[in-house]
C-alpha cells in the first residue's frame, strides 16, 4: 500500500511539475537594437517572452518573434502584451507579418490576416480610434463578438471606432440574392451582410441604403427602411455574387456599381493624421471609414518586411 501511495504521489508531482514547465515555457524572442522594457524592467538587445509578457519601446523599435512564426515590429513609444495564441496592442503602432491567421488585437477588434505573407499596420490612435493599413494582402477585422466589420485590402486603409451602445445604423451597397436569401455588400467596409426584417427579394440587384440593427449572434442585419442610390443597377456584381459567391463578386465591385455606392454619402474628418474620404458605416457597433493612403512607415518600421 505505502509503494503503491508513493507511486501515486510521484505521478502527481510530475504532472505538477510538467505543468509548470509548460506554463512557463518560452514563446519567442524580443529584438531591439537599443532599449526597451520587458515587464516594466529595462532591457537592452534581446528578451526572451513568455505568455503574457508585455513589451514597450522608447526611442527604439523592436521585433517580435514568436516560435509559431508570426512577427510583430513595435514601432517607437508602443507597447504590446504577447501570448501565444495572440498579441495585444495597447499602445503606439505595430505591423504584423503573418504567414498565418495569427490575430492581432487593439481595444475591442481583433485583426487577423487572410492571406499568405499578409504585412499590415495597426494604430493605436486618440478618441478610441483604431487605424490599419494592408501594405500586403488583406486582413479581416472583427470586433468583440466575433462579427465581422470590415475586410482590410492590400494599399487599403480604414478607421475604426467601437461605440458606447448600437442605435440604428446604415448599410450602403449592392443588394443581392444567394440561395434564395437577401444580402448587402457594403462598399464602405467591404463585408456581406444577411438581411432580415423587410422583404427585399424584388430590389436586389440595385445599389441601395439600409437602415436597421445588426445582430451580432445571429449574424443578420434586421432592415427598417431602405431607399435606392444613385447609380442604377449593379446586375454584374450580382450576378458574379450569385455564381461565385461574394469573395469574387468583391474583386469586381469597383466595376459593377459598388463606387456609385460608396460615393453616395461622402463624409469628411480625420483620424490618426489621415483624411476620411468615403462612406462611414457602423456594423456590430464599430464605426468605419474608408482613409487615404496608408499609415506612414515610422518608428523604425519598413515599409515591407520581406
Amino acid at each position: 500500500m505505502r509503494t503503491s501511495a508513493r507511486a501515486l504521489l510521484s505521478l502527481i508531482l510530475v504532472g505538477l511539475v510538467t505543468s509548470l514547465m509548460a506554463s512557463n515555457a518560452a514563446i519567442g524572442l524580443a529584438v531591439a537594437s537599443g532599449d526597451f522594457q520587458v515587464n516594466a524592467k529595462q532591457a537592452r538587445g534581446t528578451a526572451t517572452l513568455f505568455d503574457g509578457t508585455t513589451v514597450e519601446t522608447g526611442k527604439a523599435a523592436s521585433q517580435i518573434r514568436l516560435d509559431n512564426g508570426a512577427e510583430l515590429r513595435l514601432a517607437t513609444d508602443s507597447r504590446a502584451k504577447v501570448y501565444q495564441d495572440r498579441i495585444v496592442l495597447e499602445k503606439g503602432t505595430g505591423q504584423l507579418e503573418s504567414s498565418a491567421a495569427f490575430p492581432l488585437e487593439s481595444r475591442t477588434l481583433r485583426i487577423v490576416s487572410t492571406q499568405p505573407n499578409t504585412v499590415a499596420r495597426v494604430l493605436v490612435a486618440d478618441q478610441g480610434k483604431v487605424l490599419v493599413s494592408t501594405l500586403r494582402g488583406a486582413v479581416r477585422v472583427t470586433n468583440s463578438a466575433g462579427l465581422a466589420v470590415a475586410n482590410v485590402t492590400s494599399g487599403l486603409s480604414m478607421v475604426f471606432q467601437p461605440q458606447a451602445a448600437v442605435a440604428a445604423t446604415t448599410l450602403s451597397g449592392c443588394l443581392y440574392e444567394r440561395e434564395s436569401k437577401e444580402f448587402i455588400f457594403d462598399a464602405a467596409t467591404r463585408t456581406q451582410h444577411g438581411l432580415g426584417g423587410l422583404d427585399l427579394s424584388k430590389e436586389t440587384g440595385k445599389n441601395v441604403e439600409l437602415t436597421g440593427t445588426e445582430d451580432p449572434a445571429a449574424k443578420v442585419f434586421h432592415v427598417t427602411a431602405w431607399k435606392q442610390l444613385p447609380g442604377g443597377r449593379c446586375a454584374k456584381f450580382a450576378s458574379v455574387a450569385k455564381e461565385s459567391g461574394v469573395e469574387a463578386a468583391v474583386k469586381s465591385v469597383g466595376v459593377a456599381g459598388g463606387a456609385a455606392a460608396a460615393g453616395a454619402a461622402a463624409g469628411a474628418g480625420a483620424a490618426a493624421g489621415a483624411s476620411v474620404a468615403t462612406t462611414v458605416a457602423i456594423v456590430g457597433g464599430v464605426a468605419a471609414a474608408g482613409t487615404v493612403g496608408g499609415l506612414a512607415a515610422s518608428g523604425g518600421l519598413s515599409p515591407t518586411s520581406r
